[in-house]
């Protein structure tokens, strides 16, 4: 079968499934409510068929959530754990406003136990479909039958960043063919991937090795003879990377100037009032409920600390926030005390010896960073940010690191997007910067439930937590 046709039939099964799957979860709902026996009836059992009725307004007002979520884009691959909180959010986003739509329907009163009911067995059966339908495509796209054959124009930064992370990430659908360069020799192989050539040989690669996409990640190119070579292959896919962007993070806004098209680069959400005012209530909502709920544990480990070695429970840190301002950072000790009079400054690393017994286990389990939640309260942390880092290391960065100090436009934070991907501790100082500012860039407040639900779920699994 033809892989276009085969790719178009897999996106509709994926459409179709929801459907199917929502309409399931509205009818077992029903059922549930009215024949279960588990929640006692104060009135009758209404007819099924006022639901059916319903049903049209349910598939697209949930449909449309997920869409909107990004559930069907398939450039935005998306992991697992990010396509579940992306169900939940949408699927939420459109209960409520399922909820709210029948306040104003005044022939029929519908059973809101029933819209709750098919809100959470939409979410379970959705997911599990999802699951199938993902291991589908895998399967599918390692045997080849779906797979985006991609060929990279240019070896720069971006560009194996890219090869990097598509390579970080197999089964997804995706196979770098080879790169395009006109300063490499032909046959070169960088981190494993060829060079097949030039760029005027683009033409000639796309046919012969059957490329569906190209991806243009060119700092200096021949404008004129890239867009002869868009349009003689109109049927391929060409995604460009302008000098420009390859710089930055930031949401970008298409429009028109006298039929002229323009980018233009978006104002940092958090630059916003509004926004701003609502991080912060958030944050002292939150830092207040989890210190309140966490005393019991706090008691527990401040009394074994103390049974453990010699020295205050908290230990007090230097570190760089918002505006280059420094603060005292909060922790429960884990490391023996005066553990860097002879070292001075120093990363820690696996197998510390400056740790305590309880401290590998605090660290491991990132308990020894709750006591921030107190710094979040006082307004110098947020719950989600770039993580701080001791005025020492800042000086450092800040002049090797590009855009190192755009961090601290924000409040640093005890969680973020860097640390939910992994680069935690001894990791990547580079990358780590990507994604804070990919963050700061991005701010939502779903993005920032979406990162506290990922800590909460990954906290046991940071392999480079020392």
């Amino acid at each position: 079968m033809n892989k276009k046709i085969l790719q178009g039939l897999i996106k509709f099964l994926q459409a179709m499934g929801d459907m199917v799957f929502i309409t399931a979860a509205l009818i077992l709902a029903y059922y549930v409510r009215f024949y279960a026996g588990i929640i006692p009836l104060t009135s009758g059992i209404p007819p099924v068929k006022y639901y059916y009725i319903a049903l049209p307004v349910v598939l697209v007002v949930i449909l449309l959530s997920m869409n909107y979520a990004g559930l069907y884009r398939e450039a935005r691959r998306l992991s697992g754990l990010d396509e579940f909180l992306n169900i939940v959010l949408s699927v939420s986003a459109g209960t409520v406003i399922l909820i709210a739509a029948t306040f104003f329907i005044r022939d029929f009163t519908y059973s809101r136990v029933v819209i709750v009911l098919m809100w959470a067995f939409s979410i379970i059966i959705v997911e599990a479909w999802r699951i199938i339908y993902r291991s589908i495509r895998i399967n599918l796209s390692k045997r080849e039958y779906i797979i985006q054959r991609i060929i990279v124009a240019g070896a720069t930064d971006v560009s194996k960043m890219l090869v990097e992370r598509l390579n970080r990430t197999p089964g997804m659908g995706y196979r770098i063919v080879g790169y395009v360069d006109n300063k490499l020799k032909k046959g070169k192989k960088i981190d494993g991937v060829p060079v097949l050539g030039k760029i005027k040989d683009l033409t000639k690669l796309i046919k012969k090795e059957k490329i569906d996409e190209i991806f243009v990640g060119l700092s200096d190119y021949d404008r004129k003879e890239m867009a002869e070579i868009i349009m003689e292959n109109e049927k391929t896919r060409f995604m460009i990377v302008s000098d420009v962007l390859s710089l930055i993070t930031k949401s970008i806004d298409y429009d028109e100037i006298f039929g002229i098209p323009v980018f233009s680069v978006r104002e940092l959400p958090l630059n916003k009032m509004r926004n701003r005012f609502i991080k912060r209530t958030f944050d002292i909502i939150s830092s207040l409920l989890g210190l309140i709920i966490l005393l019991p544990l706090f008691i527990i480990v401040a009394l074994l600390i103390k049974a453990g070695s010699k020295g205050p429970v908290f230990y007090r840190q230097a570190r760089v926030g918002r505006d280059n301002r420094e603060f005292k950072l909060c922790k429960f000790r884990t490391m023996k005390q005066d553990a860097e009079k002879k070292s001075g400054p120093v990363w820690a690393k696996e197998d510390d010896p400056r740790r305590t017994k309880l401290g590998a286990f605090l660290r491991k389990s990132s308990i020894d960073e709750l006591p921030q939640l107190i710094n979040i309260l006082k307004g110098e942390m947020s719950v989600v940010g770039p993580r701080p880092e001791r005025p020492h290391f800042v000086k450092k960065f800040r002049k090797t690191v590009p855009r190192y100090i755009e961090r601290h436009k924000v409040k640093a934070g005890l969680t973020g997007w860097a640390q939910v991907h992994g680069l935690r501790g001894n990791t990547s100082i580079e990358e780590r910067v990507r994604y804070d500012l990919y963050y700061i860039e991005n701010w939502s407040m779903m993005l920032e439930i979406r990162i506290i639900i990922r800590t909460i779920l990954e906290v046991f699994h940071h392999t480079s937590a020392y």
